[in-house]
């Protein structure tokens, strides 16, 4: 499918949304809520079937541009880097926050309608991009974004945007996924993060005499430190996590845990066809009791927060510990949350594992796109080319508090600032025991991580089950999804 500034195609059916699961969490927290997005193509296919309008009046000789986003930080961050961009360029940016999120998607249905898109907008990555891409609004990049630009976005982030024949392949007949070419470019990724990360009170750490600059090096000195803050203050010593979204322990806690204990394949064999090395093997059993010792630490009432109300409560001092991804900073500083009084670090390795490290490999959480009708295509790519650069990248993300896609590398920290820094410095690691959260190739294609973590959630914290019950009965549940899987 061809998307130049003029050029729409019609779409004759809606399609779902897309993303990881670990994408999924990442909407219902801070980076936004789940969207409803298969009725957001519906609308546009109509509009896009019935031929596109213009954007509206041109810009003087292309030197002004119009984003959409819907963060406010990341507008705020935006605004300030365009002035740096306008310095350089003489091209003027103005970034508007449309918040919440179903007022966002509204806005975006209604100006594809009369005409009225801006010329950037930044997407969810990995999915809503896609979808949007697939409907006709917004640009092929393919062809601007070279092997430079690649180069300086961290790896596992750069294909977020690209239209790949597996998902093509992949897709429901009905989809207007299979009208786009392979190799479309639909976004650029612009910020990344990984889940997995723990928060502490470096307050709380010092009152219980722990040392509050060096993290937990073993899974056993985290349940340590954890015994520690609980007894100097049972009812605010804790471990707080959204588990109202019962699918965050799963995916933020035990499968890290599990990668760096068994390593990859292991890891992986725990949720294969057949389950002959399932959760009800030894490697399976050994793995949950791990994560079942986090029983005695956790806060009170954790099954029934949120994951916005466990960081909030954690911001307030109702918890030592707290578990989310590098973008929980952002959220907890905007609670009131100064990030120099939290200690970062991944979901440490059991000591008895086969990994003494840990690393977490990023995803793609925002992309940055062109849309169709803009009518400054040349302006509009160079200020994707800028924003996503380590100076451009730099100045949002030390104003927003979200780490970007770009690799800062060397320059991180005189970037980002030391607290910041710290964080990106938990994308790189040993290859091998690196945990990538958006590898789901060894999942049945309809997996639905809410029943393996609501069974998880009755192993700890509600003690429901012991590890060699839960084993049996998560091989049940991946044997099912197995069994109906394509």
């Amino acid at each position: 499918m061809t998307t130049g500034a003029k050029q729409c195609s019609p779409v004759m059916a809606s399609i779902s949304p897309g993303g990881s699961g670990a994408r999924s969490a990442y909407r219902r927290r801070g980076g936004g809520r789940a969207r409803t997005l298969g009725v957001v193509i519906a609308v546009l296919s109509g509009v896009l079937a019935a031929g596109c309008g213009g954007a509206g009046e041109p810009a003087a000789e292309g030197r002004a541009l119009t984003m959409w986003t819907f963060k406010k930080s990341h507008a705020d961050a935006l605004n300030k880097a365009a002035g740096q961009f306008k310095a350089a360029t003489g091209i003027t940016v103005t970034v508007e926050a449309i918040t919440p999120d179903d007022v966002f998607v509204s806005k975006i249905q209604s100006a594809a309608q009369t005409g009225g898109l801006p010329d950037v907008l930044e997407l969810h990555a990995g999915g809503e991009d896609l979808e949007i891409g697939a409907s006709g609004l917004v640009q092929d990049l393919a062809a601007d974004v070279g092997e430079e630009w690649k180069r300086r976005l961290l790896p596992t982030t750069r294909d977020a945007g690209l239209m790949t024949q597996q998902r093509i392949d992949l897709a429901a007949n009905d989809s207007p996924f299979k009208s786009v070419k392979a190799g479309t470019l639909f976004s650029v990724p612009f910020t990344a993060g990984a889940f997995g990360i723990v928060y502490a009170s470096k307050e709380k750490l010092r009152a219980a005499g722990l040392d509050a600059d060096t993290p937990p090096k073993t899974w056993e000195d985290f349940l340590a430190a954890l015994k520690a803050t609980t007894a100097k203050d049972p009812a605010r010593g804790g471990l707080s996590l959204g588990l109202k979204v019962s699918q965050t322990g799963l995916n933020w806690i035990y499968q890290p845990l599990a990668h760096s204990y068994l390593g990859r394949d292991r890891f992986q064999a725990l949720f294969a066809k057949g389950a002959q090395q399932g959760f009800g093997s030894p490697d399976g059993i050994r793995t949950l009791d791990l994560y079942g010792r986090l029983t005695p630490y956790w806060m009170p009432g954790s099954t029934t927060l949120g994951i916005d109300e466990a960081d909030i409560a954690f911001a307030q001092g109702k918890s030592a510990f707290n578990v989310g991804g590098t973008f929980t900073l952002a959220f907890l500083a905007q609670n009131g949350m100064s990030p120099d009084k939290v200690l970062t670090f991944p979901i440490p390795p059991s000591s008895e594992g086969a990994h003494k490290e840990i690393s977490m490999s990023p995803l793609a959480l925002t992309s940055l796109a062109v849309t169709s009708t803009t009518e400054n295509r040349a302006a509009a790519v160079k200020w994707l080319d800028w924003v996503t650069s380590p100076t451009g990248a730099g100045v949002v993300a030390k104003n927003s508090l979200d780490l970007p896609a770009t690799d800062l590398g060397g320059e991180a920290e005189s970037l980002l600032g030391p607290d910041l820094a710290a964080l990106q410095k938990h994308f790189t690691g040993p290859a091998e025991s690196a945990y990538e959260a958006g590898d789901t190739t060894f999942f049945p294609s309809d997996y639905d991580q809410v029943k393996p973590g609501n069974l998880l959630t009755r192993l700890t914290p509600l003690g429901e089950v012991t590890a060699p019950q839960a084993g049996p009965e998560l091989d049940k549940i991946m044997g099912a999804m197995w069994k109906s899987t394509k």
